[in-house]
């Protein structure tokens, strides 16, 4: 099968292809059909590159098992280019003769932005935010912001820069860990085998007022600051902003400690 859901794209040689898997994380009818039976899908593309967003448009026909959310797609990458990809999709399923990404602005917030809120939320609920990907969320217009807007129901979301400005000039606070989970974050996206990406909940004590919860994102570089730092009780000093009481961060360097 060619490759499809990228604009130009090829069949690329034996040689060049690099596996790679594909999480679907959103399904839902496109803006403009091009056809009957069509179904929007968007993921998680965890290959050589790290880790991309692509989405492309296929046809399930009635009574044909399509892809789900969660469900994960074989897939092939192009050394050469990482934007040409080929899937290995259910029986049954075929490419659309027209995908997002060949078309005028190059990708489908879904009718009334429904697409995109449906893959922040699966993003967010395992852990993700927007700073993840960077400028790959640069083509998807409006993806960014409802991630943000997802995040924000499980944790702290604390934007770009405001973290070290905080840790500069920020309230000191106390924290104290009062539950951990571990994130299920996909290799290409840690530093090492070793790291692991956690939510931590923290009893924040400000100088003057009561204990109140705030979830924060943190990372480990190994089990054994994950032991050291990651443990119920165990105290942390904070910096959070006086003007909002819910960012906060580490009184420390930082992700990945």
């Amino acid at each position: 099968m060619a490759p499809f859901g990228k604009k130009g794209a090829r069949t690329p040689s034996t040689p060049s292809r690099i596996p790679a898997v594909l999480r679907v994380g959103a399904l839902s009818r496109p803006s403009k059909p091009s056809g009957p039976n069509e179904l929007l899908m968007s993921g998680m593309l965890l290959g050589p590159g790290g880790a991309n967003l692509p989405q492309f448009t296929v046809v399930v026909p009635p009574f044909v098992a399509g892809p789900s959310q969660g469900m994960e797609l074989r897939a092939n990458v192009d050394s050469t280019n990482l934007d040409l990809v080929t899937l290995t999709l259910p029986v049954g399923v075929t490419p659309a003769p027209t995908q997002p990404s060949q078309n005028a602005g190059g990708w489908d917030p879904g009718p009334g932005g429904g697409h995109n809120r449906a893959l922040a939320d699966w993003l967010a609920a395992q852990g993700f935010l927007s700073s993840d990907f960077g400028p790959t969320l640069v083509g998807r217009p409006g993806l960014a912001d409802c991630l943000d807007q997802a995040a924000a129901r499980y944790v702290s979301v604390v934007p770009p820069g405001v973290d070290l400005t905080l840790t500069q000039s920020g309230e000191p606070v106390q924290g104290q860990v009062t539950a951990v989970q571990v994130l299920p974050f996909p290799a290409q996206l840690l530093p090492s085998p070793k790291a692991c990406m956690t939510w931590l909940t923290l009893a924040v004590t400000p100088q003057f007022g009561s204990p109140y919860p705030v979830t924060i994102r943190m990372g480990f570089s190994s089990p054994q600051r994950f032991a050291q730092l990651a443990t119920i009780g165990t105290r942390l000093p904070l910096r959070r902003d006086p003007d909002n009481r819910m960012l906060v961060t580490i009184d420390a360097p930082p992700v990945f400690s």
